[in-house]
């Protein structure tokens, strides 16, 4: 991995890219089985409502699972801080008893 971060960007501008032609490929094929089998609309449309209220209710997990993440990495910093003090203060305690006076 380079230092500049460029390998993040190419596989971040990948993933979006893979993305988009995903999207433009599932629209066309959509596209096609609503004009070419016109009685299969309800069914088509039913898997869409479906398909848009799973993506809606991933979202809301993917936010929620963030936040409660942040909240614990803001939770364990703070214990963290407070052992680093701790210890901080037990080594030089240490460190005044073994060096000479």
């Amino acid at each position: 991995m380079e230092v500049d971060g460029t390998d993040f960007c190419r596989s971040t501008l990948m993933k979006t890219f893979f993305k988009a032609v995903i999207w433009m490929a599932a629209t066309v094929a959509g596209l096609v089985v609503w004009n070419v089998a016109t009685d299969f609309r309800p069914l088509v449309a039913s898997i869409l409502a479906a398909a848009f209220v799973c993506y809606v209710l991933s979202i809301i997990v993917e936010v929620t699972v963030k936040r409660v993440i942040s909240d614990e990495q803001l939770e364990l910093r703070s214990r963290l801080e407070v052992l680093d003090r701790k210890v901080t203060a037990i080594l030089r305690e240490a460190f005044e008893r073994r060096s000479p006076r």
